[in-house]
């Protein structure tokens, strides 16, 4: 039992040097720039690169619309104005932002009667009725660079 194990091993360290030796001759005889991945900027081999994944987030905010409110006053000056209808508004009374929690003042219809509110304290799109435009998570880019050639 012994003697296969001592067999193996002698066998195992061939394989090694042997290996060793041919790494060697690769490094020695190719050129670093070649080695190191030149072929990737390639057309052939574009469909084979991956792109990062994207960061996601989550779009909640720690502060509610008058904070925000504050904020814009402070940072321009200003207050910032309520809504100035035109026409009577038939925005439901209890429609408040998913985002900050501004109030009715605050919001209008971004695309007519198609039913999308805007708010103009946090600039958030999202339907009254329905959660389908609220989001519970973004994706945002990662920061990856354009490889430049």
């Amino acid at each position: 039992m012994d003697n296969i194990i001592l067999y193996l091993l002698t066998i195992i360290q061939q394989q090694y040097k042997t290996i060793c030796r041919l790494l060697n001759l690769i490094c020695r005889y190719l050129p670093h720039k070649q080695w190191a991945f030149d072929d990737s900027r390639s057309p052939e081999y574009k469909k084979y690169s991956i792109d990062r994944l994207p960061r996601i987030g989550s779009p909640k905010q720690d502060w509610d619309w008058n904070d925000l409110l504050a904020y814009y006053k402070k940072r321009y000056g200003k207050e910032l104005m309520p809504v100035r209808r035109r026409s009577h508004c038939d925005i439901p009374e209890t429609s408040t932002c998913p985002r900050c929690g501004a109030p009715l003042p605050y919001l209008y219809k971004n695309n007519g009667s198609k039913g999308l509110l805007l708010c103009k304290v946090c600039d958030n799109h999202f339907a009254p009725d329905n959660s389908r435009h609220h989001k519970t998570f973004t994706l945002r880019c990662s920061g990856h660079q354009a490889i430049r050639r």
